[in-house]
């Protein structure tokens, strides 16, 4: 693509951009825009256009997938996008790629220009939300229940015993699995003193559940059908997927109102840097220090007045070259609290391994693939150039 086109083709984004504002600005006002559907999306956004090519449709499919996977947008972004360079091809005749260029290229432009710091700041390196982070976590526990219960339907029978020991402490070890979710919403949501009373919530269920289990009498109390079990589990799934996202991170991120004290919204900064992006405590703390010295200097306007809301302005203070760093950092984290899990599960396999059990095979393959791909990671891992 050369100069002239590349050029012709941010021109004619702009200005089909520009005409269809008022547009839809005026739509707004007089009560006429189109309906939508949950995401915000009008139906004419929501059905992929007819592209006059059969290259426009792969250049389009392949900027929503570079949009939605490395940027995170808004709800119907892409699909705005996309209608405007539907338009702009059909008018013009030519190709998205001599309009666009590269579709990756233009993914980030987009980005660039149309997700905004507030989009932004609700999430964390991961690109999450606190919501997002905790309906994960109901999730994951839902499609583990499933698991289960299908195991106990394929190996024991339609038919399965409870007692009370397994009663209480399935229970109790689910509580406590959703205690760890929120604890990681909660740091998401810069509120690392929450995260740690979640935390220890979850320790002390779990020490709850071994005294309930040896405590509890022994026998069959009743029996299910491992069906039912099965959709029972599938309930939190369902729930976890289909649950709004915006409400379930306000009851992690609190009230907004409470932001206006200025220590609320420092600790919130702190919190923010620490936790949604991966700062170490000191760096964070010298960041809420130096708004500190500076309110203390210029008494009037608030901190929230004078530098916007707290995840907002930590967002702007960790992006930055250590951010991939403290990215790579955290997850490497996480892979090493994993491998004691891993070692234990390849123990209770190999120590009393049956070789028509599939668990027996597939599970020390994927270890192995696991350990390699972390070892290939920790020998990637840069050195620390600075506290990050």
């Amino acid at each position: 693509m050369d100069d002239d086109e590349g050029e012709h083709g941010t021109v004619t984004r702009k200005q089909h951009t520009k005409e269809r504002e008022p547009a839809r600005r005026s739509a707004e006002e007089d009560g006429t825009a189109q309906r939508t559907d949950p995401r915000g999306r009008t139906a004419r956004e929501t059905s992929e256009p007819a592209w006059p090519r059969p290259e426009d449709g792969q250049w389009a499919a392949g900027f929503r997938l570079r949009l939605l996977l490395r940027h995170d947008p808004p709800d119907g972004l892409d699909d705005q996008v996309l209608a405007e360079v539907h338009e702009a091809v059909t008018d013009s005749g030519r190709s998205a790629h001599e309009l666009f260029g590269d579709p990756g290229d233009f993914a980030a432009q987009i980005a660039a220009e149309r997700i905004g710091d507030a989009h932004r700041g609700r999430r964390d390196m991961e690109g999450l939300t606190p919501g997002q982070v905790f309906l994960g976590a109901l999730t994951v526990l839902g499609a583990l229940g499933v698991f289960f219960a299908l195991r106990g339907w394929f190996t024991g029978g339609l038919w399965l015993t409870v007692e009370w020991p397994g009663l209480v402490g399935v229970g109790l070890i689910g509580c406590a699995a959703l205690l760890v979710g929120a604890a990681f919403a909660l740091r998401t949501a810069g509120r690392p003193r929450g995260m740690w009373t979640a935390l220890g919530g979850a320790v002390a269920t779990v020490a709850l559940t071994g005294l309930a289990v040896s405590a509890l009498p022994d026998g069959p109390l009743f029996r299910v059908p491992a069906p039912a079990v099965a959709v029972l589990a599938a309930l939190a799934v369902v729930a976890g997927w289909r649950l709004p996202e915006e409400p379930v991170s306000r009851w992690f991120t609190g009230r907004e109102a409470a932001q206006e004290d200025d220590e609320v919204w420092l600790r919130r900064l702190e919190g923010t840097l620490r936790g949604a992006h991966g700062m170490d405590r000191a760096r964070a703390r010298a960041h809420a220090d130096e708004v500190r010295a500076h309110l203390a200097a210029a008494p009037g306007a608030g901190a929230r007045a004078q530098f916007g809301p707290a995840p907002v302005y930590a967002l702007r203070l960790a992006d930055g070259p250590g951010a991939a760093r403290r990215s790579a950092r955290r997850k490497l984290r996480a892979d090493l609290l994993c491998v004691p899990l891993v070692a234990v599960a390849l123990w209770d396999v190999l120590d009393d391994p049956d070789p028509g059990s599939p668990t027996t095979w597939l599970l020390p393959a994927a270890a192995l693939l696991w350990a390699w791909s972390l070892w290939t990671r920790l020998r990637r891992e840069p050195r620390r150039s600075g506290r990050g």
